[in-house]
């Protein structure tokens, strides 16, 4: 890797030292007055190349990853809306007996001090799915991670397709343990798992597909949901 870069920053430099050489041969000292322009356009169309280079790339690892759910099936057990799930209030958990309550509230005063406007959080739906994905024969030595399932309006193929057509995102996750629903513990899984997932929706959503990444797993109809927020 070291070897690599080395060779990228010496190659660096001998195209600047070249582009150097070149404008001042074809317009002397002027060529120098040239060269400051040039070379940021040089930087500017470096980075765009390297950028789409690299989201082609990261899109292709992606796409590899989700090949084990190539021609997978799902049952589904049930769907129905449920409430915004209530988020466990970790940092006043994790607080010990010898912690007063003082030291939090001026916790409390200086984050209102200093605290800027949130960000305006979109409206969802909450759905939860019981669902049981089966993955094609043949894919059973390969692990999967329910938590990177997703909704679309549609149908996609690629990744990069999915910009305008995303419908909800993976909120949390159990696994069916034989007897009941679990923790999503080690969080990756061979072959055909039962799930209990719930989906933040945007709100109005009817029908959608079942995605892991690019692959689709099934169609869903979505049930009527009491928006929150």
């Amino acid at each position: 890797m070291i070897r690599v870069i080395l060779f990228i920053v010496l190659l660096v430099f001998l195209v600047i030292g070249g582009l150097a050489v070149g404008l001042y041969q074809l317009w002397g000292w002027k060529g120098f007055l040239a060269f400051p322009f040039i070379l940021i356009a040089m930087v500017w169309l470096i980075k765009l190349v390297v950028g789409k280079m690299f989201k082609h790339f990261a899109l292709s690892l992606f796409g590899m990853k989700s090949g084990v759910l190539r021609g997978a099936t799902m049952n589904v057990h049930s769907i129905r809306s449920v409430p915004k799930p209530v988020e466990a209030e970790v940092e006043r958990a994790s607080l010990g007996e010898g912690e007063s309550d003082e030291s939090a509230d001026d916790d409390d005063e200086g984050e209102g001090d200093d605290a800027t406007p949130d960000e305006p959080i979109s409206p969802k739906d909450y759905v939860e799915l019981d669902v049981t994905i089966t993955p094609k024969q043949g894919n059973g030595g390969s692990v999967w991670e329910p938590t990177e399932l997703m909704l679309t309006t549609g149908k996609i193929k690629s990744l990069s397709d999915l910009e305008g057509k995303e419908a909800g995102t993976t909120h949390s996750v159990e696994v069916w343990n034989g007897t009941a629903f679990g923790p999503d513990d080690p969080g990756k899984y061979p072959g055909e798992q039962r799930l209990k997932i719930i989906f933040a929706v945007k709100p109005g959503m009817g029908r959608v597909w079942l995605h892991y990444y690019n692959e689709p797993i099934g169609e869903l109809q979505l049930p009527p949901g009491t928006i929150d927020v």
